[in-house]
């Protein structure tokens, strides 16, 4: 029975969960502390995944620098806490379809 919680169709469903539930934590504080539209804060982390998802199979210092861009826009816009949170949500978005597409590379 945990075999089946654990896996789906031979795909890893914990770091989905932890995904998601930092993703949520995330958003839920960008609209608590940082007084963000809600709106928007869905739209950024739904583009920073649709992102991450596209450039899925490019080199590691791409996604760096794509990071390193994003901190830097947040700075020059006065939203810098926020666009590291959003960045956050990058790194894990990458991190888990790492994984999630380590087994069919």
């Amino acid at each position: 029975m945990t075999k089946a919680i654990k896996v789906f169709k031979n795909k890893p469903i914990i770091p989905l969960g932890i995904f998601l539930a930092v993703t949520v934590v995330l958003i839920v504080v960008s609209f608590a502390v940082l007084n963000i539209p809600i709106v928007a804060i869905c739209s950024i982390a739904i583009l920073e995944v649709l992102l991450s998802a596209l450039l899925n199979r490019i080199p590691l210092w791409v996604h760096g620098l794509l990071v390193i861009a994003q901190i830097a826009a947040g700075f020059i816009f006065g939203r810098a806490v926020f666009m590291v949170l959003m960045a956050i949500v990058y790194v894990l978005a990458v991190a888990f379809l790492y994984l999630w597409t380590s087994e069919e590379a």
